[in-house]
């Protein structure tokens, strides 16, 4: 588990986030330190915004994942919708253009500014490790063919964007569900690798890429080399309301607040995407 940052350090990087914003978004020379995206008015009195928020309050990625967090403006017929964007941790996740992208493993703030009003709002991004297994140190492997089904929702390849089924052994990250096809059925093929051939516990996790949720599935399976499910009789791998909840464990208190409700906003939107 990550070690949050401190709220002391948090308050540093947003004065030093602002310090930096400041002369960029005035039309002074910047260090390169943010990124920016979004249209500039054109013509005509700009539009004050009053509020300025990120859709999402925590995300989850792998390693070379990239999301778009969206950015809710308010009044949302603000032409001016330029963002600055700044990480507390590069080597966690950095900003390529309009999206987050996955850097390492690991926990890390995001800021967003607007150019407009300068409102300041933040998003946790959560980073699992890159999934490589080396032949030479996990040779053996195993199958689980499944029909997948999430909180009523039938899987599918559409929705690999969305929701990432990942293996484990204890911490430890042993493989990503995929979806084939065969004769026009689609499946999840997730293929578990292990350094001996039999005895370990095998479970399985559901990360929501635009959530800081994740959840674990109830079935245990055993490391024996053989497969769970065929082509032809496909495991049935669900996920129902009484889903046990990895992450986050945190409670609210645990993200950032400032009694300032115009600096920092750790508002939750969007939440039936």
């Amino acid at each position: 588990m990550n070690i949050l940052p401190s709220k002391k350090s948090i308050s540093t990087s947003i004065l030093r986030l602002i310090m930096i914003c400041a002369p960029l978004i005035g039309g002074g020379a910047g260090g390169g330190l943010l990124c920016s995206c979004g249209d500039y008015y054109v013509s005509g009195d700009p539009i004050v915004t009053r509020k300025m928020t990120l859709g999402r309050k925590m995300i989850n990625l792998t390693v070379g994942d990239r999301y778009m967090i969206p950015v809710l403006f308010d009044p949302d017929t603000l032409t001016n919708r330029t963002v600055w964007w700044h990480t507390e941790d590069p080597d966690v996740a950095v900003f390529e253009q309009d999206s987050v992208v996955g850097i390492g493993e690991g926990l890390t703030l995001v800021y967003a500014l607007s150019v407009s009003e300068r409102q300041l709002d933040s998003c946790w991004v959560n980073v699992l490790p890159l999934y490589y297994m080396n032949p030479y140190q996990y040779p053996y492997d195993m199958l689980i063919y499944a029909d997948v089904n999430i909180h009523g929702h039938h899987y599918t390849a559409a929705d690999e964007d969305s929701l990432i089924i990942a293996a484990y052994v204890d911490n430890e990250l042993r493989g990503i569900g995929k979806m084939m096809e065969w004769q026009g059925m689609s499946y999840m093929e997730i293929r578990v690798w292990s350094p001996v051939r039999y005895g370990e516990e095998v479970r399985l996790h559901c990360y929501y890429r635009g959530q800081g949720l994740a959840e674990r599935f109830p079935d245990v399976f055993e490391f024996d080399g053989n497969a769970y499910g065929t082509l032809s009789d496909l495991y049935p791998l669900v996920l129902d309301d009484n889903a046990v909840q990895l992450w986050p464990a945190l409670d609210d208190d645990d993200f950032p607040y400032f009694e300032e409700p115009d600096t920092l906003h750790t508002i939750v939107t969007n939440t039936n995407e």
